[in-house]
């Protein structure tokens, strides 16, 4: 069943300030003062209408908002409520057409013409339930030109006499402000009452879109739970292929420990055989070593790992790193907090190249650098929470997508990705170029809509140690110089600009 909208809505120019209405779904609007060109996104539009999708059902026929918006794009006083379509002039129901094709209505009380048409691809893009439109002014052809309809008087010249040389002057709705007389050659202002006559004044008047099916907020909703069902379905796969390297990791070091000792037990045995003792002896004897072995290697093996930890490079407090921490935080005139503490690497925030920057080596993500509203949210580890406007989607490409079972981006984006090969390369160029680099050292990896946060292979790299894990100095400044060049690439992905890499 269709739903009905009615909008009012204008702004002003940007060059003189004078009001501009937006009669309709318009990007670009023509200034009658003094004839600029105001182009809109379609997403300024879009949101209005997506608006009051959100709001319909909180609605009653003829209740509605309104109010003031102030954005990059301009200031703009909007309203729009739950209205059948109906003339902006004496408030009578317009008719509705029984084919919804292009055409047009007139009011059975003032004869105002309505145009009746389907909303504009761009618009329904991004409002997917608005089916047609019902506006005071024609549909635009070229949405990069402005236009606008034209009162029937301004077609016709006004003649008026030249103050110079009282010659008859005919002056057009083409005609500029200032014309030049053809008899004197004299410069002639065309007076107000002139130019009002060929150039109307425009008012804001009711425009109304008929919607039918889900909104917008509906939509993403059904297709987050899509997302959902299938991100829960590909990690327990993720799972089931990470989990048992894990374990086997885990469970290493006791099995070279048991290895030896049984390889140790057999050994004897068979020295003890070729010496001349009997089964029962031999037993016996392994019987009286046990305990001593035993408590050997309870004490032993502890101590060889605190000892590989002492005086390994890789292993222990980090001092390396902590040293880079320090070095580079000189280079940069930076602060590195709780340096002083012996226990602790310390961290750094700052702003580098534009960016905020957190450098703490010692956490789970070590280095975060920040992301202006980022198109992407991948994450090498679940679980995930994707911000609101953003899809799942598939590469095809395994080295990507096992590497992040959590991947999504904004539905344009998306849609890249998916459809061609060649697309997602160039959309994902940013994060492939950081893969080539890191993949083998990449612990984790986090890109959302705040920052991009990333932590390598930890520098100890024994499992038994439960110490903090920290960068190797050797990648600190390397790593955040990458780090830096990832943001800036996804900045220009986003904005449809074509990344750049170092050489």
């Amino acid at each position: 069943m269709l739903r009905y909208g009615c909008f009012e809505i204008r702004t002003s120019c940007r060059s003189c300030g004078h009001p501009i209405p937006i009669n309709g779904p318009f990007r670009s609007l023509l200034c009658t003062a003094c004839f600029e060109n105001l182009l809109l996104s379609p997403e300024r539009i879009a949101d209005f209408l997506n608006d009051f999708e959100e709001d319909y059902e909180g609605l009653t026929e003829g209740q509605g908002q309104g109010g003031t918006l102030m954005s990059g794009s301009g200031t703009f006083e909007y309203g729009y409520w739950r209205l059948e379509p109906r003339c902006s002039s004496c408030k009578a129901a317009l008719p509705i057409p029984d084919d919804f094709g292009s055409s047009s209505v007139k009011c059975t009380k003032c004869d105002s013409v309505y145009y009746v048409y389907p909303v504009p691809e761009w618009l329904q893009k991004h409002v997917p339930s608005a089916r047609f439109c019902f506006t005071p002014e024609p549909p635009r052809g070229n949405e990069n030109t402005a236009d606008l309809k034209v009162d029937e008087d301004s077609l016709h010249p006004v003649v008026m006499a030249c103050p110079k040389c009282a010659a008859a002057l005919s002056v057009s709705s083409g005609s500029e402000r200032i014309m030049n007389c053809s008899y004197c050659n004299s410069d002639v202002y065309v007076p107000d009452a002139v130019w009002k006559r060929l150039h109307p004044v425009r008012k804001s008047e009711e425009w109304f879109v008929s919607f039918e099916g889900k909104n917008n907020n509906q939509l993403q909703a059904s297709r987050r739970l899509r997302d959902q069902k299938e991100e829960k379905k590909e990690l327990k796969t993720w799972r089931l292929c990470n989990a048992p390297g894990k374990a086997t990791v885990k469970f290493r070091p006791i099995l070279i420990i048991l290895g030896i000792f049984l390889s140790l037990v057999v050994v004897i045995s068979l020295v003890l055989s070729l010496a001349g003792y009997n089964q029962k002896h031999v037993l016996s004897i392994l019987s009286s070593i046990a305990p001593t072995a035993l408590v050997a290697g309870v004490i032993l093996v502890p101590v060889g790992f605190v000892v590989r930890t002492l005086f390994s490079a890789k292993i222990g407090r980090g001092k390396g790193c902590k040293q880079a921490m320090t070095l580079l935080a000189e280079k940069h005139d930076w602060k590195h907090d709780g340096s002083e503490y012996n226990s602790s690497l310390g961290y750094i925030n700052a702003s580098y190249r534009g960016r905020d920057v957190e450098i703490d080596p010692g956490d789970d993500y070590a280095i975060e650098v920040d992301i202006d509203d980022s198109p992407f949210y991948l994450n090498t580890e679940p679980p995930g929470y994707p911000q609101d406007g953003v899809q799942r989607f598939t590469t095809g490409d395994s080295r990507f997508d096992n590497l992040f079972p959590i991947r999504y981006a904004t539905a344009e984006l998306a849609e890249k990705i998916e459809e061609s090969i060649e697309d997602a390369k160039v959309v994902l160029a940013p994060v492939y170029w950081f893969m080539d680099r890191w993949q083998k050292k990449l612990g984790r990896l986090k890109i959302d809509w705040r920052n991009a946060a990333v932590h390598l292979t930890p520098g100890h790299v024994e499992i038994m140690d439960a110490g903090g894990k920290y960068l190797s100095a050797e990648d600190l400044e390397p790593l955040l110089e990458d780090m830096i060049v990832l943001a800036a690439a996804i900045d220009a992905v986003a904005s449809g600009r074509e990344p750049e890499f170092p050489e």
